[in-house]
């Protein structure tokens, strides 16, 4: 298992000092992977290197093995100028390890076309974009997951479409079970995007965090916590830049839980870059919503939904 980690983490930390060297933003494809998804690591500064469950797809594939039956996941935002971006994923334990298989879709209002006077024409044309995602993820040893991904990514504008293959890599150790745990993954990892005759790479990132959990009150009737998220990114496009978030979590029935967030990612260009959202845990049932200001470009909000089944459907997200 070390050897397995100390290759992965070398792996990952040559592939952030190419990130870093070639931070020029807006220099890749396929850019729509880059916006987060779910509420919840949302409102949380869009933090997930050490996030558990079936949307670590999105985020480390390793926190699928935190999945210990089944897990149903679906995310809808409205994003700026009327763009919407939706997600869904699946993951279910089977054997030694979880299978996980997710879709995000980044859709268009339809736009005029104009010809080359500037003349508006009747005809108009629309632009999306979208991720096949298969994970898998399974325990190495003790307390650290290994999780892969393999994504098939399309691109279309218009008459013309674009394809290419990448791959997410991560690990996910709790430390400390339920106190502090820590994720490092590379995501996007893979070929170009080709167009035409122009290719893009693809935003190839390296992220390393964690989380960190203060018990306020451990009684399960009167259970209050703050945990602490911060991931620190290494993007080909961007270059370095953190993430941030505060989540206070409350009982407010046995086994149900409420939280608020905040968040806060220091790439946000002209926008604030804060984020604010709340949660219901409710045993089988999570309902999340993030709130996001954008700048002139409007506010964003999303809406996600988790369903537990099988061995996960007592558990909430704390545990």
């Amino acid at each position: 298992m070390l050897k397995i980690c100390v290759l992965t983490i070398f792996a990952l930390t040559s592939a952030a000092a190419n990130c870093a060297a070639a931070a020029n933003e807006g220099a890749s494809g396929a850019q729509f992977l880059r916006i987060g998804v779910g509420a919840k690591a949302a409102a949380l500064g869009e933090t997930g290197a050490a996030i558990s469950g079936v949307q670590g797809i999105f985020y480390n594939p390793a926190g699928l093995a935190g999945v210990t039956g089944g897990e149903i996941f679906a995310s809808h935002a409205r994003w700026i100028l009327d763009t919407n971006y939706s997600n869904l994923a699946f993951a279910a334990r089977a054997g030694g390890g979880v299978y996980g298989l997710a879709v995000s879709y980044l859709s268009n209002p339809a736009t005029y076309k104009y010809d080359k006077f500037g003349t508006k024409l009747s005809e108009t044309y629309s632009a999306s974009d979208m991720a096949v995602t298969l994970g898998y993820a399974h325990k190495v040893a003790g307390n650290t997951d290994f999780g892969l991904n393999a994504k098939y990514i399309s691109s279309k504008l218009d008459t013309e479409a674009a394809t290419a293959l990448a791959a997410d890599l991560g690990i996910r150790c709790a430390a400390v079970p339920g106190k502090f745990e820590f994720g490092i993954v590379m995501q996007n990892a893979g070929g170009k995007l080709n167009y035409i005759n122009e290719a893009d790479p693809l935003p190839l990132n390296l992220k390393l965090g964690g989380q960190y959990t203060v018990n306020l009150e451990k009684a399960r009737d009167t259970k209050k916590d703050v945990t602490i998220f911060l991931d620190v990114n290494s993007m080909k496009d961007s270059g370095p830049y953190a993430n941030l978030g505060v989540d206070l979590l409350s009982v407010y029935d046995r086994n149900s839980y409420f939280s608020l967030r905040v968040g806060y990612r220091t790439n946000a260009g002209k926008s604030s870059g804060v984020s604010a959202g709340l949660s219901l845990d409710m045993k089988t049932y999570l309902v999340d919503y993030a709130y996001a200001p954008m700048g002139d470009l409007g506010d964003t909000h999303r809406v996600s939904l988790t369903f537990k089944f099988g061995a996960n459907a007592g558990g909430t997200e704390q545990d």
